[in-house]
């Protein structure tokens, strides 16, 4: 396999492990990633993949013992998401660049404790009619989370993306593509199913 084979093949393998919506980090909830831990973990992966092979191991032959990717996203996960070192300096630095990249891109900031979110205005001609609920954003020791900033408005979800002012502007990204509903919403309740007749 060719380090670009075992590099596509890792991207689709994290691409459908992030895909699952129940997925969940070891600690707690749902993890969000921005697309540079993304393509980190791929990057990661297909060495994994790659070291399997030196042995004879191929990457379908992982699935059925471990699910090698989601092992990789958990890793990242703890790394961004908990064992944050940052600085008073870094963390006014990265919280403003968040605030200039949001009010960049449109959005309605209102910074405090928590930097807190509103959704863009419904675009009637788009056809998407449904209002997201504005968000929160704080940035702290446990890396980046995402809530609804209304009270008892649910558990925070992590964002891995790095502490830094780049992984600011990666975190709006993401959010602005949540609010204006390009990106599935982490806190919509689970579609239902319906029974069968």
């Amino acid at each position: 396999m060719s380090d670009t084979t075992a590099l596509d093949a890792a991207k689709t393998a994290i691409r459908i492990a992030t895909r699952d919506q129940g997925a969940r980090a070891l600690y707690g909830a749902r993890v969000l990633y921005v697309p540079g831990v993304l393509d980190e973990a791929a990057e990661l992966l297909s060495k994994l993949f790659a070291a399997g092979l030196d042995h004879h191991i191929e990457p379908a032959d992982w699935a059925n013992v471990t699910s090698l990717p989601q092992g990789v996203l958990d890793a990242l996960a703890s790394r961004y998401c908990s064992r944050v070192q940052i600085t008073h300096a870094e963390l006014h630095a990265a919280r403003d660049a968040l605030v200039a990249e949001l009010t960049g891109r449109g959005l309605t900031v209102r910074p405090g404790q928590r930097i807190a979110v509103d959704p863009p205005a419904a675009d009637p001609r788009s056809g998407h009619g449904q209002q997201h609920k504005s968000v929160a954003l704080s940035l702290s020791s446990g890396g980046w989370d995402i809530r609804v900033d209304e009270p008892f408005g649910g558990p925070p979800h992590s964002i891995a993306a790095p502490a830094t002012e780049d992984g600011a502007r990666e975190v709006a990204e993401l959010v602005h593509k949540i609010l204006s509903g390009e990106a599935p919403d982490p806190f919509a309740a689970p579609a239902r199913k319906e029974a069968r007749a």
